[in-house]
């Protein structure tokens, strides 16, 4: 497992390490995310879910998993085509321009929002070309990740696992590589007891790493995780880089 520090932008209130009075348990003495590679009973763990008070460790904490999805119709993978949330002079980007990951210590269902696409204009109407409309797409790009965060005596108070999807490489009329369903998809989300967790999915920006003639579309999208004790708060922001190259980039801290 090879572990990887994500760079992230941080912002602690004043009481996180004030240690003069509050105590080791309520302190957040670190964060990391780890990539890794999916072990069957992680993914099994995700898909079946679990007894929530099963290794919460404390009463009131507990593991937890989203509700597994009925399966989409060709009907709703239309309306999932999602609405423009942001362009960059011949690329446009369709999708939800953020969601819920987490939510008080529950993964989200986010099956009920639409993964981003960044597709190209048509060069006559300026309009967006449709997603179904490119050709040669990728099959789905998977990476897991785990967010893990230990209070002052080492203890690890959240564990928070989730996905990386994308699919890349689709042209239109034979050129540019663009991106369909990127999306962040939460897994299991194990809390202790007295700590708050959220996390949040957002597009933070469209770019252009080809030509204006065979463009390579690229989206970067942002993490943001906020955890609250009784007495700390503490939150990151993570942010990740894939391109229609078939590219992942994680800014990573050493």
């Amino acid at each position: 497992m090879k572990k990887l520090l994500l760079a992230s932008s941080l912002v602690l209130s004043t009481t996180a390490f004030a240690a003069s009075n509050i105590p080791l348990e309520q302190q957040i003495s670190s964060f990391s995310v780890e990539e890794v590679t999916t072990p069957a009973n992680l993914h099994k763990m995700t898909m079946m879910g679990l007894d929530g008070g099963a290794n919460g460790g404390v009463t009131g904490g507990g593991t937890t998993t989203p509700e597994i999805p009925p399966k989409p119709t060709f009907d709703d993978r239309i309306d999932k085509t999602g609405r423009v949330i942001q362009t960059a002079r011949d690329l446009v980007a369709l999708g939800e321009a953020f969601y819920e990951l987490v939510k008080k210590g529950r993964p989200s269902n986010v099956t009920e929002f639409a993964p981003i696409s960044v597709v190209p204009r048509n060069a006559q109407t300026k309009e967006y070309i449709d997603p179904f409309d490119l050709e040669g797409f990728s099959m789905p790009v998977e990476r897991s990740f785990i967010a893990k965060v230990k209070n002052g005596t080492g203890s690890e108070v959240v564990n928070f696992n989730y996905k990386v999807i994308y699919s890349f490489g689709g042209s239109y009329d034979g050129k540019g590589k663009y991106l369909t369903n990127v999306m962040v998809v939460p897994g299991a989300v194990r809390t202790s007891y007295g700590w708050d967790f959220n996390a949040k999915m957002s597009l933070s920006g469209v770019m252009n790493h080809g030509t204006r003639e065979n463009p390579v579309a690229g989206a970067m999208v942002n993490i943001k995780y906020q955890m609250n004790s009784w007495s700390a708060a503490f939150e990151r922001n993570d942010t990740i880089h894939v391109t229609g190259a078939g590219e992942m980039k994680n800014f990573m801290a050493q």
